[in-house]
């Protein structure tokens, strides 16, 4: 820094004005002085000008017309009186007098500033005006008055054409004003550009003097503030992206990292500076086996200055030797024609890869639910075919006949429910799963849905038991929502439930809130699948499964639909909690 001030102060001793720098100079500053001065007089001049036209000229011109009108007023008040008789004509005449008198005294005053014949042809109308008016005055008392009123438009006549001189007269001078306005600015104009001209001139010549150290000084701040602004730039978009950006010189070596690096590899800019990238990020492969440094792509695309991108699979490795799928790039970092190292740009591919695996696993299950859907839609349905062609093809007797028709109509009633989970599932996820809230009685609606599987239970050996604490216990809540609620969890609690087990309803009134839980003793839930159990078409995979998927989906939509929510605890191996909270009111 010392030496660039140094050499600043020595091109600075360099430069000689010459003597005709003075005298330009002195010429720029007396070009100056005489352009504020003259700037200054054509603009005061400009300025009585155009107060003379706006405040004298143009006012003069708008009065003058108003004479010609007033006076065509009177001569029709007069000409109104004389044909009605009417004395308000009079009295308006009279009246408009005062109003003339007031035009005129306004003419008066601003005639002082105007030509002296916009000053005669104003006292010429004067005259005649207040002559006809004592006329029209008289006309007024008169019984006799056809030749008055001649003589009266007569001299209206007259007093017309005056007006129009006046104001003809009035127009010349504004017309004049409004001349001399223009000349003044084109003057103005005039001496401005060529002042402008001459002081351009002279400073052309001084600029000249010190044209060179003006030059080279612009030169160095431009280059030093495009550096700064560069940098700048450069340091706002690596602090702003995703991405992980390092630097890595020809030696291999880290020298940059930006903020969203150090997230992701765990370290921070000064911890990673001067570490081997090989060492640091390619050390070993997704087995923890070490990879030899002849195998780095990172080390062999650097050697040749040439880029390269992440193969498929690729992975990288945190501080503490923690590996993360990645995306990465590797760009050849050029200054003119100098290779200077590279740059390696990576990404977490983490979160990309769940979302795949998760999408593969909701396509798998689609296709397992759409497998089982027509294994369930067929099974019963192959059954009402076989039962219509007992019934059409057999002579059966009644009992006969009675038996095949119920079989008919246990295996439509399993495809309509099916159907009817199907169209629930669809209504809940569009938002138009509706629910009609009514003040019922809990607890008969916990004792119909044990009722309603009584015989299932029965039948796997399961004791199926009710529990509440109050009786009498209220909740505005859809009836048949809550049973077909109640019904799922039922369902999935008994096929899950093993010979000898329990399960049990309970109905809990907290805080404003009513806690209805399905207990089992079953196998409980995977871990793995608690996080999606109320996914449509999720299934577990312990025992009693072949169901559709749908059923949590439905109670969830249900719990949702009153305001409250649904949710299950489960230790693997030791039954699960399935709880319905819905509020009271």
């Amino acid at each position: 820094m010392n030496e660039e001030h140094s050499s600043q102060g020595r091109v600075l001793r360099t430069i000689r004005v010459p003597s005709r720098g003075l005298w330009a100079l002195w010429f720029v500053v007396a070009s100056l002085v005489g352009l504020v001065v003259m700037h200054f007089y054509q603009g005061q001049r400009a300025t009585e000008l155009e107060n003379r036209n706006s405040t004298v000229l143009e006012e003069a011109g708008r009065l003058g017309p108003q004479i010609s009108l007033l006076k065509a007023r009177q001569i029709a008040r007069l000409e109104g009186f004389l044909l009605s008789g009417d004395p308000s004509f009079r009295r308006q005449y009279v009246g408009a007098i005062a109003d003339e008198d007031t035009l005129f005294s306004r003419l008066y005053d601003l005639a002082v500033d105007l030509d002296l014949e916009v000053r005669e042809r104003l006292a010429e109308l004067r005259d005649e005006t207040t002559a006809w008016d004592l006329a029209n005055q008289d006309i007024f008392s008169r019984d006799s008055i056809g030749e008055a009123l001649a003589v009266s438009q007569r001299g209206y006549v007259d007093l017309e054409r005056r007006a129009r001189q006046l104001d003809e007269a009035i127009q010349r001078e504004v017309r004049a004003g409004r001349r001399a306005m223009a000349e003044v600015r084109a003057w103005q104009t005039r001496l401005t550009f060529a002042f402008a001209i001459l002081a351009m001139g002279a400073t052309v010549v001084v600029g000249r003097v010190g044209w060179r150290f003006r030059d080279l000084s612009e030169q160095a701040e431009t280059r030093r503030k495009d550096a700064v602004d560069a940098r700048r730039e450069i340091d706002a978009v690596l602090e702003a992206t995703g991405d992980g950006v390092l630097g890595i010189d020809l030696g291999g070596k880290c020298t940059s990292l930006n903020r969203a690096g150090t997230k992701l590899l765990g370290y921070t800019e000064r911890q990673i500076k001067g570490r081997d990238i090989h060492d640091t990020l390619y050390h070993s492969l997704k087995d923890g086996s070490l990879r030899p440094r002849k195998a780095s792509p990172v080390l062999d695309a650097l050697a040749a200055g040439s880029p390269v991108d992440s193969p498929g699979g690729a992975i990288l490795w945190r501080r503490r030797r923690r590996s993360f799928p990645a995306r990465w790039s590797l760009r050849p970092l050029i200054d003119g024609t100098d290779l200077r190292g590279a740059v390696l740009t990576f990404t977490d591919m983490t979160e990309v890869h769940e979302k795949e695996e998760a999408l593969k696993r909701a396509i798998q299950q689609r296709e397992d639910v759409v497998s089982i859907v027509s294994h369930d839609l067929r099974n019963p349905l192959g059954v009402v075919l076989a039962a219509s062609d007992l019934l059409v093809d057999l002579p059966l007797d009644e009992d006969e006949r009675r038996r095949q028709a119920e079989i008919i109509g246990r295996s439509g009633k399993r495809m309509h429910n099916l159907i009817e989970d199907l169209l629930d599932v669809s209504r809940i996820e569009a938002g138009a799963f509706v629910t009609r809230p009514s003040l019922e009685e809990v607890f008969p609606i916990l004792e119909e849905a044990r009722k309603f599987f009584s015989d299932q239970a029965e039948g796997a050996g399961v004791e199926l038991t009710v529990v509440h604490s109050n009786a009498e216990l209220k909740a505005r809540i859809d009836r048949d929502q809550i049973l077909q609620a109640l019904s799922n969890l039922l369902d999935n609690a008994l096929r899950h439930t093993p010979q000898g087990g329990s399960v049990v309803i309970t109905a809990v009134e907290d805080d404003g809130f009513i806690d209805l839980t399905v207990t089992d003793d079953g196998p409980g839930i995977e871990p793995t699948v608690l996080e999606h159990l109320f996914d449509r078409f999720s299934q577990s995979t312990t025992g009693g499964g072949g169901g559709a998927g749908l059923g949590l989906a439905i109670v969830k939509g249900v719990a949702e639909g009153h305001g409250g929510e649904v949710s299950v605890t489960s230790q693997f191996g030791e039954g699960a909690i399935f709880t319905i909270r819905l509020p009271r009111d």
